[in-house]
């Protein structure tokens, strides 16, 4: 009876570590929104209907109490935030359209880990 043939354990092993090094990166891409992200610029304009869960990326460039302005480039939305957020820093926002030029019910502020421009 032949004997079945082993894979080499190295290779296995290189295997496994480019699987979890290909997550890894989709994750982080994921979570910087390089990867389902809605443009603010269409919410502005209006493309985008009120009551639609959207992810949007920007710089925070104005807190007043629970008040927040995201602005990408000459695009602005604001939504209001009780958690914790740094001035000027690149965040990834969660939320509900409420008007062209503000998100409702946001679930989630997360800062940027590595895919900073925007």
């Amino acid at each position: 009876m032949p004997k079945k043939k082993k894979g080499k354990p190295v290779a296995k092993i290189l295997l496994s570590v480019i699987l979890i090094a290909v997550v890894m990166v989709g994750i982080v891409a994921w979570h910087d929104g390089l990867i389902g992200l809605t443009s603010i610029n269409d919410i502005n304009d209006g493309l985008i209907s009120n009551g639609t869960l959207v992810s949007v990326k920007g710089e925070i460039t104005i807190r007043v109490g629970n008040l927040i302005s995201l602005r990408d480039g000459p695009n602005l939305i604001l939504f209001e935030w009780t958690g914790s957020s740094t001035l000027n820093s690149i965040v990834v926002v969660r939320g509900t359209v409420s008007s062209p030029l503000s998100l409702s019910n946001v679930t989630s502020v997360d800062v940027v880990w590595i895919f900073i421009d925007y």
